[in-house]
Formats: C-alpha cells, structure tokens, sequence
C-alpha cells in the first residue's frame, strides 16, 4: 500500500511512541524487581558476562560450536534460576518482557523486512478512514448478537426452521468462519430480506477479526462503486490507494449489494474485483436483499457463477429487527 511521506512518517512516530513506552515500562519493573529481588541483578550481570566470554573465546581461537554450544548450556541454566527467583517472588515469568501491542512484529511494524499485518490495518485506518465504522462495531459485535430478537415462530415458506434457529445457525457459521480464517480463509454470501440481521453479522465478523490484526475494509455496494467510478473516470489521486487496497485487504465487506443503480460499469468492476480477489486468494463478505434468482437476473452470469462456486451462502429470515427494536423500546 502507497503512504505519503507524512503518513508513513505519522504511522512511524506511532510504532517509536509505542518502543519508547514499552522500554520505560521495561525499565519501571527492572528496577522494581531488582530491588524486590537482589540477587537478580547479579544474575543478569552473569548474562552478559557469558555472553561477551563467549565472543572473546571465539576471537582467541576456541571451537566455535563448543564455545556457543557451553555459551547456551550456561545461559538456559541462568534462565531458569532467573524464572525461578521472579516466580518465588510472585512476579511472573515473562514480567521483565515489553507488552508488545504486537507481538509479531514486537511493535516495529515490519517482520523480515515486510511490513506486518498491524501496520496494513493501520494504514487502512489512517488513509481511507474507515474508522467510520469503528464506533458501529463497539456495539455491533458478537457479544452483542441477540438471538431473542428473532421469532421462534416465524417460518418462511415450507421450511420447519424458524427466524430464531436460522439466525442460530447463521451466527455458528460466521464464529466458525471467523475461528478459521487464518487457515481457510473463505468467502460468505449473507442472504435475506431489509432488517433480517445481515449487516449487523458482517459487523461481528469484521469486529472480531480486526481484534486479532486482519486488514479489514467495509463498503456498502454505493461507496464501493463510487471508488471504482472515481479511480477510473475522474483519476482521483485520493482514491488509488484505496482501490489498490480493496484488491489486497485479508477480507474485504460489500453491503448491501443490489442496492446500487446497476449498469454494464457496476457489473464490470463487480466481475473484476471478486475475480482478481478470488485469483489472489482474498476472502469477502457480501450481503445482500437479493435472492439468488435475483442475482442471477440483474448480474452476469459470469458473476454469479462464480459467487455460486465460491461463496457459502448464509440465510437469515424474519421480520425487521430495527423496527422490532423501536416497538420493543417504546
């Protein structure tokens, strides 16, 4: 993802507050341990003394695997009584370690010289603002997911499964989905009428997988669209970096798709964008008002075929939430 040299430098200024405050909270708790507990510092110097031993023995000639292999002997030896003294202290084990806000990258923002998936989402947040929909997911989440909000006696059509059974189901399939992302990736097709829960699911999921550093974009259909229109009719330097990204986010979310005017522009950039994130092995989450009858009927059949292959589909049924929420309130 392309920064401007003040972002790039705005996201660094982050990562460097973030070490600073690490090693003053490092440094607070030495200072509290060694003086709870003595003799550790006196270990901590041993350390270091058999660390620069072990160089000054290589220098002078020594076998350099014997010199590393005693060098480790004696070092884990250290380690343990140090874990021992801290432990028999009431401290724990890992007290002296930085509280990295990631420990993957240890609060730098790069891993082997690529930058980590904390700095991709944070980047997100900072150049595209969608941030919009962080005061959403504080209370859409799946702490928040409220199965009481579907009626156990409502049926749609022939089925024997009732509003509330169905958003149970839905609701284990998104948790599983989330549990599994790492591994399987996937991508979901969230199905049912105006109210029914759609873009409340796709909130949990997004909530619970930026919680665990997913880059995650959301978009309703209209502003996805506008994106694409903007990048390519009115080339928006403002909008490239966000159209780059929309391809190469973990996962991205399409809402309310249908919702939009479509035209032979919008089914176009629709078929290239779930296609090139299908050749990338990107996940999405689209949810929509349509059936798949419909779908078929107002996109390509390039577009639903692939979306029928690809995509697992979760229903939801009932009667407007929001609505049922306002009478309940009353």
């Amino acid at each position: 993802m392309a920064l401007t040299n003040e972002q790039y430098d705005a996201l660094m200024r982050q990562y460097n507050h973030k070490q600073a405050r690490n090693n003053q909270i490092v440094a607070y708790r030495t200072d509290e341990v060694y003086a709870a507990i003595p003799a550790l510092s006196q270990l901590d110097e041993e350390v270091s003394k058999i660390s620069v031993s072990s160089i000054t023995a290589i220098f002078n000639g020594s076998d350099l695997q014997t010199a590393a292999a005693e060098s480790r002997r004696k070092l884990s030896e250290l380690k343990l009584r140090r874990i021992n003294l801290m432990e028999s202290a009431g401290f724990p084990a890992d007290y002296l370690e930085p509280p990295y806000d990631c420990p993957d990258c240890k609060d730098t923002g790069y891993i082997n010289g690529k930058r980590c998936h904390c700095f991709t989402q944070a980047a997100i947040n900072l150049v595209y603002k969608q941030s919009n929909i962080s005061n959403i997911l504080s209370k859409e989440n799946f702490d928040y997911f409220d199965l009481n909000v579907y009626d156990e006696n409502y049926y749609e059509g022939n089925s024997d499964v009732s509003a509330r059974a169905t958003a149970q189901i839905a609701l284990e399939r998104a948790q599983n989905f989330v549990q599994n992302f790492k591994t399987k990736g996937g991508n979901l097709m969230l199905l049912g009428q105006t109210g029914c829960g759609k873009t409340f699911l796709s909130n949990c999921i997004a909530k619970a997988l930026l919680d665990e550093g997913i880059s995650v974009i959301y978009f309703t259909a209209s502003e996805l669209f506008k994106v694409f229109e903007d990048q390519t009719f009115k080339r928006n330097v403002n909008v490239e970096d966000l159209h780059d990204q929309i391809f190469d986010c973990d996962l991205l979310i399409i809402d309310d798709l249908g919702t939009e005017f479509p035209n032979n522009f919008t089914i176009t950039k629709l078929f290239q964008c779930l296609n090139e994130r299908l050749l990338r092995n990107k996940s999405t989450v689209i949810s929509t008002n349509l059936s798949l009858e419909e779908l078929r009927d107002t996109y390509s059949e390039r577009i639903t075929s692939r979306v029928f292959s690809y995509y697992d589909a979760i229903r939801l049924i009932g009667d407007d939430i929001r609505i049922k929420k306002v009478m309940m309130n009353k």
